[in-house]
C-alpha cells in the first residue's frame, strides 16, 4: 500500500525552481504566485514571523539574494505526509539540505568572504489546494559566521562540518511511499522524542539512547554544538553537556510531525 503526495510535492518543487532562479527583485513575485495572501512564515531571529509574501521577500529573501550570488539549493531530504499532530490532516512537504552561494556582500552584519558558503536549512511547507499556506524554515546562521572566519561560541564539543546526505543516498522521496514503512518510522520518531523528555527512566544514558538509536548513529548538530558519531560520543559530546546545562524540561512544541498518512 502506498499514498501519493505527488501533487503536493510538485507544488513545492515548482516553487523552489522559480524562487531559486529569481533575482532579489523578482523573489516577491514568485512568492505571490505560490503562497496564499494569508501565508505565515516562521523563522529564526532576526527574521521571526512574517505574515505575508511581501514581508517575507523584504525581510529575508531580498537581503539573502543581495548577499549571496549564484545560489543553488542542494537537497538531501525531500518528503511529504499528513501532519500527525493535526486533526485536519494537513499535508506538509519537507525539504532539508543547504542553500549554497558565493558570499559576496554583507549579510546580517557578517562580512563576506567571497567564497562558496553553505547555509544549512530545513523547511516545512503546508500545502493546501495547490498553494503553500504556511512555512517553518530553520537555518544555521552561526554556520555561515564560522565559514566567514568568526567564532561566535566557545569551542564546541563535537565536530563542525558541512552535513552530507543519508549514507544510503535515498533521502529524496519524489515518488509515492509505503504507508507501512511510514508508520514504523513515525513510531520510532515518537518513541525517541518521548525518551528525550524523560531523563529519569532508571537506565544509563547510553542504554537509554540505545532504545531509539543504532550503535553507529550520527547526530548532525547545529553550529556551537556540532556533529557526533556513535552512541558513546553522542552521549559525551552532546547529551551530557546539554543536560548538565539545561535542567528544566518542557514538552516539545512541534507544529508538524509526519512520516505517513493517518487515514
Amino acid at each position: 500500500m502506498s499514498y501519493d503526495f505527488t501533487e503536493h510535492k510538485r507544488v513545492v518543487l515548482e516553487f523552489y525552481a522559480e524562487l531559486d532562479a529569481s533575482s532579489k527583485q523578482t523573489a516577491e513575485d514568485v512568492l505571490k504566485r505560490h503562497v496564499t495572501q494569508k501565508y505565515r512564515w516562521l523563522g529564526f531571529y532576526p527574521f521571526d514571523k512574517q505574515n505575508c509574501p511581501e514581508g517575507l521577500a523584504a525581510v529575508f529573501w531580498y537581503p539573502f539574494k543581495n548577499a549571496f550570488s549564484n545560489i543553488q539549493r542542494r537537497m538531501n531530504i525531500f518528503m511529504a505526509g499528513l501532519n500527525s499532530l493535526n486533526d485536519n490532516k494537513d499535508v506538509w512537504v519537507v525539504s532539508m539540505g543547504h542553500l549554497v552561494g558565493l558570499f559576496d556582500q554583507p549579510w546580517l552584519g557578517i562580512s563576506p568572504n567571497g567564497k562558496m558558503t553553505f547555509l544549512p536549512y530545513c523547511e516545512f511547507n503546508c500545502v493546501t489546494n495547490g498553494k503553500i499556506t504556511e512555512t517553518a524554515m530553520y537555518f544555521d546562521i552561526p554556520h555561515v559566521m564560522m565559514q566567514a572566519g568568526l567564532s561566535p561560541f566557545p569551542p564546541q564539543t563535537a565536530a563542525h562540518l558541512v552535513q552530507p546526505g543519508p549514507i544510503s543516498h535515498d533521502g529524496l522521496l519524489f515518488e509515492a511511499q509505503s504507508v507501512r514503512e511510514g508508520k514504523k518510522t513515525l513510531s520510532v520518531i515518537n518513541a525517541m522524542i518521548f525518551d528525550l523528555g524523560q531523563w529519569d527512566n532508571s537506565l544509563s544514558l547510553e542504554n537509554e539512547l540505545r532504545r531509539s538509536w543504532i550503535e553507529d548513529m550520527i547526530w548532525w548538530g547545529p553550529t556551537g554544538i556540532g556533529s557526533t558519531y556513535t552512541i558513546p560520543r553522542y552521549a559525551a559530546q552532546h547529551v551530557v553537556p546539554f543536560r548538565n546545562s539545561f535542567t528544566g524540561r518542557s514538552n516539545t512544541k512541534h507544529i508538524c510531525r509526519m512520516a505517513f498518512p493517518r487515514a
